[in-house]
């Protein structure tokens, strides 16, 4: 058999079997519930890899000092655990509710990318996924951007206390503050917290 005839028919095979995947694939619908495939995976990567423009491979300029983490930790738990968790898992109510999940930030994925590219990530978000853009016209200034990409590489080496100290600063709903409210008035002699009444279905 031909050379060309032997490639035409291995391209229209090729070809064929992503067709019909693809069309397996849009029937079982579009759920957010589901892991992305590793194909969606692969495509992805490689989109966001294209996406991130060549100056934008730098090193940080600032330096890792307690100070600069402690603040980046700060920043991080009230604005970044909502999706991500204190430990960078991505395993959270809402972590888990997107599509595609966020990724793990202390596995290889996250941490062998440069400086620049985090910090690209983090100010001009990644389409299609929940990642919104944090730059500077979305409230995030430029050091503050620098310092979360610190705090992203530290997040394998993050100890219980961080962590614990971290659970303090998350966003609090409203029923949140009422219980702490209650607890620290039980505390400070007043009357027990009632515990709330079960609703009655009629």
């Amino acid at each position: 058999m031909k050379r060309w005839l032997l490639a035409f028919l291995i391209l229209a095979a090729v070809i064929a079997a992503g067709a019909a995947y693809a069309a397996l694939w849009l029937r079982q619908g579009f759920s957010a519930r589901d892991n992305p495939s590793w194909i969606e995976g692969f495509a992805a990567q490689v989109a966001r890899s294209m996406a991130i423009p060549a100056t934008y491979r730098m090193k940080n300029p600032y330096p890792s000092t307690p100070e600069n983490l402690r603040e980046a930790e700060e920043h991080f738990a009230d604005h970044c655990s909502t999706c991500h968790g204190n430990d960078g898992s991505g395993d959270t109510l809402f972590g888990r509710g997107l599509y595609p999940k966020p990724p793990d930030m202390r596995a290889g994925e996250t941490q062998t990318k440069s400086d620049g590219e985090l910090y690209y990530v983090i100010e001009n978000g990644v389409r299609l996924t929940g990642m919104p853009a944090f730059g500077q016209d979305h409230g995030t200034n430029d050091a503050e951007t620098w310092k979360l990409v610190l705090f992203i590489r530290h997040l394998p080496q993050l100890s219980a206390e961080e962590l614990e100290q971290m659970k303090k600063m998350n966003p609090k709903t409203d029923a949140d503050r009422a219980e702490e409210q209650q607890e620290e008035e039980f505390l400070n002699g007043g009357e027990v917290p009632k515990a709330p009444e079960a609703e009655h279905h009629h």
